[in-house]
């Protein structure tokens, strides 16, 4: 199988951009979970060729596209003690993975090179990319005005944000607003008021303690990511619809874009 069967189009590339992040940030929470990442690389082989294979079947047209990017070869011909080659690291991941021991350091040594090899081909595959909505997360979560900040805290710290967008009709302007954790930080911090703020209500709040929300920064999905980048302060980027700049349908920060 020594042809690229198949090229990926646009939503092809994008698809598996998302799922190989996906399965990074699970290896990431669990230094012996290399499965998903395996799953993915065998999911793009069978893509690419249209049959049923092997890693080994699939070391070339995965190659093929891994070549888009320079993190591929140049730059570990240029660094080769920080950098390793794709080819090389393909051949680690595709040996261990055929080895029958994978539990404790020789699992963990796995999901590093298995890390590695993603991305390198999520690089390369963005190299096809180049609209907010190729890069946003989808379908955000939220902050509503009638949760605790309990809550909200709790959403923070179990998908690690530091911002959670929220939806707010001001006297002045109705739109689209951003919680910090470092806002909620501070606002928690004082101990003998920290029960009675953890259940008070968001909106209450903003209006009754001042609990400070930044206006947020939309864009469109359509938009460039160049575009994007020259906007970017630090804080998110809201995706809305053209239709109404109340419709969420993303989100994207400069660690998306990296």
């Amino acid at each position: 199988m020594e042809k690229l069967v198949s090229v990926l189009s646009r939503d092809q590339a994008r698809h598996f951009v998302s799922q190989f992040r996906s399965a990074r940030a699970q290896a990431l929470r669990d230094a012996e979970d290399f499965q998903d990442l395996l799953f993915c690389l065998e999911r793009l082989g069978t893509m690419l060729t249209g049959e049923i294979g092997t890693l080994g079947a699939y070391r070339e047209p995965i190659s093929q596209i891994a070549r888009l990017s320079p993190l591929a070869e140049a730059i570990p011909s240029c660094w080769r003690d920080l950098h390793i080659p794709f080819n090389s690291l393909y051949a680690l991941v595709q040996r261990a993975r055929n080895d029958a021991l994978h539990h404790g350091a020789f699992a963990r040594n796995l999901t590093t090179h298995a890390i590695q090899l993603a991305l390198v081909i999520e690089d390369a595959l963005m190299s096809q990319l180049n609209q907010v909505a190729d890069y946003m997360v989808r379908e955000p979560i939220c902050a509503q005005t009638w949760q605790p900040i309990s809550f909200i805290r709790q959403q923070m710290l179990a998908s690690s944000f530091s911002y959670l967008p929220v939806y707010l009709q001001q006297p002045d302007k109705d739109g689209w607003y951003l919680v910090a954790d470092l806002v909620l930080a501070k606002y928690l911090s004082h101990s003998n008021m920290r029960k009675s703020r953890l259940a008070r209500r968001l909106d209450a709040a903003i209006r009754e303690d001042n609990l400070s929300v930044e206006e947020a920064l939309l864009c469109n999905p359509n938009d460039t990511i160049a575009s994007a980048l020259d906007r970017f302060t630090g804080s998110p980027i809201l995706v809305c619809r053209h239709e109404t700049a109340g419709e969420l349908v993303g989100i994207v920060t400069a660690f998306d874009l990296l």
